[in-house]
């Protein structure tokens, strides 16, 4: 994260090096997140915890539903995007 005002004080090419590199940092931290996330998963079924990861969606769909039609319209591509996500 920068201020506009440090941001373009930085030369294109330094510019064009921390854009690089902040997304290759960002596919990195995916990677560790995943690893992380699925050793805590491990070791909660090790320890016995049900991990139950086939739900019925539409239940809690209906409940937050009058939130959906309130501000669904306003925020209709942040929704979309989250329903991409799986």
């Amino acid at each position: 994260m920068f201020s506009r005002i440090s941001w373009q004080k930085l030369s294109p090419e330094d510019q064009a090096l921390i854009k690089k590199l902040s997304k290759e940092t960002q596919a990195e931290q995916r990677v560790l997140w995943y690893e992380a996330e699925n050793a805590a998963i491990a070791k909660m079924k090790a320890a016995g915890t049900e991990i139950i990861t086939d739900i019925d969606k539409k239940p809690f769909q209906d409940a937050v539903k009058p939130v959906w039609d309130k501000y669904g319209a306003k925020y209709a591509a942040m929704v979309k995007r989250i329903e991409a996500v799986n």
